[in-house]
């Protein structure tokens, strides 16, 4: 129970002598395992939420993975029905063109006075249009619901996969289109480190790109606008591939 250990965690802390509200300012989550597009238990997320409101900590959200549509919605913290005081985002936001950025709210973001905050290498003017151009089309082509619609392909493919080959696919997860594969043996008991990095290099023979975590999964994050059939051939050939192998 994530939610039960977080509560053991805090405790454990105050055995040690720290204060909940003095000694800690913040705690920052990222929205999703990215190893495994592991998601965490709604109740978990929002006990956190209540401890931050308690004691006066910030709540900030990795978003750099999830942000920008690719969880089916807007940000990955959407999921759990909390507001975050902070977002670090990045890779969706320009869709590949270097840029990241920070969001907040607005008592946060301006305490800083003028000045107080500056870098020697910032507002790249091409990184800062393509992230503007970027924001305009999720807009413009309602990328939220089509990542939502598409996700929906891709987790009914995998499944369909994981059904075919139990013997090696144990878990099927994520949201959106972001998914991963976890595999082990048939009763879940031996992880199986060494064939997602098989099937990876085997897949990328056939043409197909995939994401070997160096664990027990292979995550999977096709583009946003990828074409059906396109996303279809690709769970084909992923299929395929774990049947060769």
């Amino acid at each position: 129970d994530p939610a039960a250990m977080f509560e053991d965690g805090i405790k454990h802390l105050v055995e040690n002598g720290i204060d909940l509200e003095k000694d800690i300012c913040g705690v920052m989550l990222e929205t999703f395992q990215g190893w495994g597009a592991i998601f965490y238990p709604k109740s978990y997320v929002q006990l956190i939420k209540q401890y931050a409101e308690k004691y006066n900590w910030l709540m900030t959200f990795d978003e750099m993975q999830a942000g920008f549509c690719r969880t089916g919605k807007l940000f990955g913290y959407e999921h759990y029905n909390v507001v975050p005081d902070l977002i670090c985002c990045g890779k969706g936001i320009s869709s590949g063109i270097p840029l990241s950025a920070v969001l907040g709210t607005s008592d946060i973001m301006d305490l800083p006075d003028l000045g107080d905050m500056s870098s020697t290498h910032s507002g790249n003017p091409m990184s800062c249009a393509a992230g503007l151009a970027n924001l305009e089309y999720i807009i413009e082509q309602d990328i939220i619901n089509l990542a939502c619609k598409k996700g929906i392909i891709l987790h009914k493919g995998l499944v369909e996969i994981k059904n075919k080959y139990p013997d090696k696919i144990s878990y099927v997860l994520g949201q959106g289109m972001i998914a991963a594969l976890i595999f082990s043996d048939p009763k879940h008991i031996k992880l199986l480190f060494e064939l997602p990095s098989k099937i990876c290099e085997k897949a990328m023979q056939k043409g197909l790109l995939l994401v070997h975590t160096g664990r027990e999964s292979i995550k999977i994050a096709p583009p946003l606008t990828i074409p059906d059939d396109a996303l279809l051939e690709g769970l084909q050939v992923l299929s395929e591939t774990i049947g060769e192998i």
